[in-house]
């Protein structure tokens, strides 16, 4: 009794030193917090019916500016480094380092979907810019559980309609960084999970700079810089909008193909969720058989729309990616028009 009655004392001690932060404050708190903090650590991330992928993470911010390194430790051992928005891909497999910009997705343990680089600051670009949670989810404290080893505020956020999943977030209670996250379908079924199996947050900077001066890629490797360029479809004569409410357009553009062909991308998001549409000239006499596929948390809805391929894919539930597929429109943009724009 008395064992049990001190970690009894122990549990509600660690939920007393919680700050006594409203939920869309911690929101705010594990958005800069991802940004902001030196952390390395290693984390697992699961999709519903898939295998485990586990990679290791070292996060610095420096003079203002924000580096990154992601390492796969499952499979080819890709490496991606990040300085800012300039993201450098080394693959072992065609001995390439692929240069690109980072226009849109944030990756773990961020939150939600950053807007187009032009948007950002010295320390790359401000999660969160126009769109208010409150207005798509509601958002509210749960328990405290650990994570890592770590103290952890746990928010519950949970769709205002069904055009989004129910997501849990695990927050260390010390520095706001996001050590866990779950989304779970309609039917309550987990189907994508990530989190940290060990983390180390906070210190100076020289402690993980070894971690981040590692070689990568050799004098033999091949230096490729993705095509990608900005672009608004409506000229060309798409009609493209998200017709789900609470999904705002955060970037445009156009990727090069191999063989000279190219693709057009949109992006949409509701500040946790986001949604891609990608449009493309079909082989000649193809046909995209129209409907929904499914892939853990990710719907993707394929149509044809003319001679054009429409693919739709995002963490969203079917009706989502469903219902912004079937309104995209395509009027040809008539010769004289063409003659006549600047």
């Amino acid at each position: 009794m008395r064992l049990f009655g001190l970690t009894l004392a122990l549990v509600s001690a660690a939920a007393l030193a919680a700050p006594t932060l409203d939920a869309m404050e911690w929101i705010q708190r594990i958005s800069q917090a991802a940004q902001k903090l030196n952390y390395s650590g290693t984390f697992v991330y699961l999709q519903q019916g898939g295998q485990p992928q586990t990679s290791r993470i070292t996060h610095i911010v420096e003079g203002g500016v924000e580096k990154e390194r992601l390492e796969m430790l499952e499979g080819s051992p890709v490496v991606v480094i990040r300085t800012n928005d300039e993201v450098r891909s080394y693959l072992p497999d065609s001995k390439t380092v692929l240069v690109e910009k980072r226009r849109a997705k944030a990756s773990f343990p961020a939150l939600g979907a950053n807007p187009p680089a032009a948007a950002a600051g010295a320390a790359g670009p401000a999660l969160l810019p126009t769109i208010n949670f409150s207005e798509n989810y509601t958002v509210r404290k749960w328990d405290t559980q650990r994570i890592a080893g770590l103290d952890c505020q746990v928010l519950l956020l949970e769709p205002r309609d069904g055009m989004r999943y129910t997501h849990k977030l695990w927050a260390d209670v010390n520095s706001g960084l996001l050590l866990k996250a779950q989304s779970f379908n309609e039917k309550g079924d987990v189907v994508e999970q990530i989190g940290f199996t060990q983390v180390e947050i906070g210190g100076v900077v020289e402690k993980y700079q070894a971690k981040l001066a590692k070689r990568d890629g050799g004098r033999d490797w091949r230096v490729a810089n993705a095509q990608v360029w900005e672009a608004s479809l409506a000229e060309s004569g798409w009609k493209i909008e998200s017709t789900v409410p609470g999904f705002r357009k955060i970037s445009e553009m156009k990727r090069g193909l191999g063989g000279g062909g190219e693709v057009g991308q949109v992006v949409f998001s509701d500040g946790l969720s986001s949604v891609s549409v990608f449009v493309e000239a079909a082989p000649a006499g193809a046909k995209a058989r129209e409907g929904i596929a499914t892939q853990g948390a990710m719907n993707i809805y394929r149509r044809s729309v003319g001679d054009h391929l429409i693919t739709v894919l995002g963490e969203a539930p079917p009706a989502c990616v469903t219902r912004i597929a079937k309104s995209i429109e395509f009027k040809p943009v008539s010769a004289i028009s063409s003659r006549a724009a600047p």
